[in-house]
């Protein structure tokens, strides 16, 4: 049952407040905090009801742990989103920014379990993180795994590399999004005088192209197709469309590789995205 609250948790932080979640821009008076925990309460009560209407053996004494268990989880959310925004000001390095977010979420999904277990006597709970990939799920419990699955894969991952590769992104040129490639060739032409006297011109020929990026999301929302298509290959055990997916994405910046540093911001971040895709795929057909 445990997972249609953690299903509930990630709607909330990742497909209400995606941004956020990722700039920790909430104001420190705690009114943006009060609405995000309150969102959150929402989808725990939903979380609560449809157990309630789906499980055949609930009870109104259920309901009413479910109900509390949603309450002092939107509760536990405030507090520990709080202590996040608190210690967020005082990281600047991206891997000390990354581990918090991670810790973050973790904390989160503890807190969601330590509390269903508490209200519930361990109904909620049964088997944990492991009985996950018991074989024992029903479809419900499935789905909503894998749609666990598919938010990491999406908004979940998009946040963390954007902290991760904040200080590697490509400099403000790039960044402004105009891009520029030089192309330089010598041109030797000969030619006759009246006289009849041979004559020889070379010439140096510089042509430079200037284009424009993309708008900044449109990189984040690739990201995201990608790692989604690439659980979607592996949950139906179709590991060939990989490297078509690959060859795809590198086409479309073929021109741009002749920059240092988009290149290696480019390869970075591809490897470091298509990692989380291919573990959280792996995990996706487990359940399955």
């Amino acid at each position: 049952m445990w997972i249609y609250f953690y299903a509930a948790h990630l709607l909330g932080d990742f497909a209400v407040f995606p941004d956020a979640v990722a700039e920790k821009s909430m104001d420190r008076k705690g009114g943006a905090l009060l609405r995000h925990a309150f969102v959150h309460l929402l989808f725990m009560f939903a979380a609560g009801l449809f157990i309630f209407f789906t499980d055949p053996h609930s009870s109104l004494r259920l309901l009413g742990a479910l109900g509390t268990a949603a309450i002092l989880i939107a509760i536990a959310h405030f507090a520990v989103d709080a202590a996040t925004l608190r210690l967020g000001g005082k990281l600047q390095r991206p891997g000390s920014r990354a581990l918090l977010f991670l810790l973050d979420q973790a904390a989160h999904l503890f807190l969601i379990l330590f509390l269903l277990r508490l209200l519930t006597g361990g109904a909620a709970v049964s088997g944990g993180l492991e009985g996950l990939f018991s074989g024992n799920l029903s479809v419900s419990e499935k789905a909503a795994a894998t749609l666990c699955i598919f938010i990491w894969a999406t908004s979940g991952a998009g946040t963390l590399l954007a902290i991760l590769l904040k200080n590697i992104a490509p400099d403000d040129q790039l960044e402004e999004g105009v891009f520029r490639i030089s192309d330089e060739r010598t041109e030797i032409k000969t030619k006759y005088a009246i006289s009849g006297r041979e004559e020889t011109e070379i010439t140096t020929v510089k042509t430079e192209h200037y284009f424009r990026d993309s708008p900044e999301k449109t990189g984040k929302t690739i990201g995201m197709l990608e790692r989604s298509l690439i659980v979607l290959l592996l949950m139906i055990r179709l590991p060939e469309g990989l490297a078509f997916l690959a060859a795809i994405k590198t086409l479309t910046r073929f021109k741009q590789f002749d920059q240092k540093q988009f290149a290696e911001y480019y390869l970075i971040g591809t490897l470091s995205s298509a990692m989380i895709g291919i573990l959280l795929g792996v995990a996706a057909a487990s359940l399955w």
